[in-house]
């Protein structure tokens, strides 16, 4: 298209549209294009890091998993199961502070190593005198299996203040194995 002198000012609104219409396409493909080298070239993102992240975890096969006995409260009569009772003998200093006391029970896997039983683990149930007494329900098919040991702290997550001897669940339905340890000061 050419222009002619007395028609100048039609040239330039010509221009102009056609600046409109196609400047914006031509930027934009600009901008791609722009991008699709920066990324061909292997660029990075300024917000990624340079350290380098460890590999992932991987699984490592180990002895079979013993399944944790699991604690719960006592239920009704008649249910076929039995219990553990521990009994702490206090002396006088610490017995104002009994219902700050925390019992853990544990069993101990084939390896030797004791582990805390979810569930059977809290402050003392009641006091009779000067023994405090925590109890737990056994289910029938956890009856028998063993060994189980208490462990007293002073308070949750405090200091250890006694571990009882081990022992094994009770042996038959309605049977209670109570152990009992005694505190020092």
């Amino acid at each position: 298209m050419t222009c002619r002198l007395p028609a100048a000012s039609h040239c330039a609104e010509l221009s102009e549209a056609i600046m409109r219409k196609w400047l914006p396409l031509l930027v934009l493909n600009l901008c791609i294009l722009a991008a699709v080298s920066w990324l061909a070239a292997g660029a990075t993102p300024a917000q990624q890091s340079t350290t380098p992240t460890p590999p992932p975890p991987t699984w490592t096969p180990g002895p079979a998993p013993i399944k944790t006995p699991q604690g719960a409260p006592l239920p009704e009569p008649g249910w076929g199961g039995g219990a553990i009772e521990l009994q702490v003998r206090f002396s006088p200093a610490r017995l104002k502070h009994w219902q700050e006391v925390w019992a853990v029970v544990q069993w101990q896997d084939a390896w030797g190593d004791w582990h805390d039983v979810e569930g059977w683990r809290g402050t003392l149930d009641e006091i009779v005198g000067a023994e405090g007494r925590k109890t737990w329900w056994v289910y029938r098919q956890d009856l028998g299996k063993g060994p189980f040991r208490w462990l007293v702290y002073d308070r949750a997550g405090g200091k250890l203040l006694a571990a009882s001897q081990s022992f094994n669940l009770p042996g038959a339905s309605g049977q209670t194995v109570k152990v009992q340890v005694e505190l020092e000061q």
